[in-house]
């Protein structure tokens, strides 16, 4: 499991660490806080990782370069220095990643163009991970893989990496799946399966079948995270990275997200999540709450944007979190509301 990252003058953020739980880590803050960014850095890091290990050469140098062309994939910067936290006096961003209780520090320079300094290395092994971005990929699927491989696209490394996991057939026992029980409940609730033909997705009904097009966009992400299971991708053993579940899905299929992240992690998964959804983080709280009955680990990190850097609260229940931006916006709603009734009743 992923225990821990240490991000030292990287982006906005001073000197802040986040301790994870082996089940589920829900990041919420206002936009700019750097919730993706934490995402991002440690699935760059494990990129990077797993791209030095299908390496030949074994080097330090080869690992120092592709951790950070895996930053630049990730993030997007014109150089990986540009990702230091501006205006610091030291001019150099530090990172440390620790998986199974073993380090991985690393740092670079304001100057830095297409390598880091590796500081501590302990070697774990590759991990096997997923990322899902806001945006769903079964629209921009066809044809996207040959693009991206002979032009440079705008998309980063997430969309790229969920188009070549998409690529990959169904699994041939699906009966044996351990994760049976999320297939069961995605299918179950948005009530059709998934299949690939000629390099298309198609959504199958007891009408028949459907191209994944013509479905509505919050039903082709979740159908591609369904789809990503049965062809073996999200396991038991997946590190899964969900960034922005709830975009562009209403509130009853908010609550069937909240029920199939539950059921993942009672599969085993280690799950970290980006979200700005109220009924999505109260119902995990619910479940953290209620957790010697739902047997559910799950914390949260709360950031939030100060003079001096980005901070971060941490606690098992949104209770524990003093700064929610999504609770206070909806107590200013009733505040908003409390002073139309009192002045137009």
């Amino acid at each position: 499991m992923i225990n821990s990252i240490l991000l030292t003058d990287f982006t906005g953020f001073a000197n802040t660490r986040f301790d994870f739980t082996k089940g589920i880590n829900v990041l919420i803050g206002k936009n700019g806080t750097g919730k993706t960014h934490v995402l991002k850095c440690l699935a760059a890091t494990l990129q990077a990782r797993h791209d030095f290990l299908g390496k030949n050469s074994a080097s330090k140098e080869q690992f120092e370069y592709i951790l950070a062309e895996d930053m630049i994939f990730y993030f997007k910067p014109d150089v990986i220095g540009n990702l230091v936290n501006k205006g610091v006096p030291s001019g150099r961003a530090n990172i440390t990643v620790t998986i199974d209780d073993k380090p991985l520090q690393y740092s670079f320079s304001s100057a830095s163009k297409t390598t880091v300094k590796l500081e501590t290395d302990e070697k774990w092994d590759d991990r096997h991970f997923i990322y899902i971005p806001p945006r769903e990929m079964f629209s921009l699927f066809e044809g996207f893989i040959g693009l991206s491989s002979k032009r440079e696209i705008s998309f980063d490394q997430t969309y790229i990496n969920l188009a070549h996991a998409l690529s990959l057939p169904i699994l041939r026992e699906s009966e044996d799946n351990p994760l049976k029980p999320a297939i069961e409940l995605l299918e179950q609730e948005l009530q059709f399966k998934v299949l690939q033909m000629n390099g298309r997705f198609y959504i199958q009904t007891e009408k028949g079948n459907m191209e994944a097009h013509l479905v509505a966009e919050g039903l082709r992400k979740l159908a591609s995270i369904l789809y990503l299971i049965l062809n073996g991708e999200i396991n038991a053993d997946t590190i899964l990275f969900w960034d922005e579940p709830e975009a562009n899905l209403n509130p009853a299929l908010v609550k069937v997200v909240a029920k199939f992240i539950r059921v993942l992690q009672e599969c085993g998964l280690q799950i970290f999540v980006a979200t700005h959804d109220y009924l999505l983080t109260h119902t995990l709280s619910l479940y953290s709450e209620y957790k010697e009955h739902t047997n559910i680990s799950v914390k949260f990190f709360g950031l939030k944007k100060e003079d001096k850097g980005i901070i971060v609260e941490e606690s098992e229940t949104l209770a524990g979190i003093q700064n929610n931006p999504i609770l206070e916006e909806y107590a200013a709603f009733y505040d908003l509301e409390q002073q139309f009734i009192n002045q137009y009743e």
